[in-house]
């Protein structure tokens, strides 16, 4: 068993939460209170979603943004 209960290592876990901090950091302070938790941003994903894979989501994603469906 992995990082909380996953099958993700300590070592992947570390590094994509290090990402993650990395790029919220950027963010302006005086902007951060209009963006949403990361906890609200998850617990909003449809169960729709939840049957495929991370990759496909984030292609979905970017496609979306790339086309100015979602900002």
């Amino acid at each position: 068993m992995g990082f909380v209960g996953t099958e993700i290592t300590d070592e992947d876990a570390e590094a994509i939460l290090t990402s993650l901090v990395r790029a919220y950091s950027v963010i302006p302070s005086g902007l951060k209170g209009y963006i949403p938790s990361l906890e609200r941003i998850l617990e909003a994903i449809p169960d729709e979603a939840r049957k495929y894979s991370l990759e496909d989501i984030i292609k979905l994603l970017a496609w979306a943004a790339k086309n100015e469906i979602v900002i």
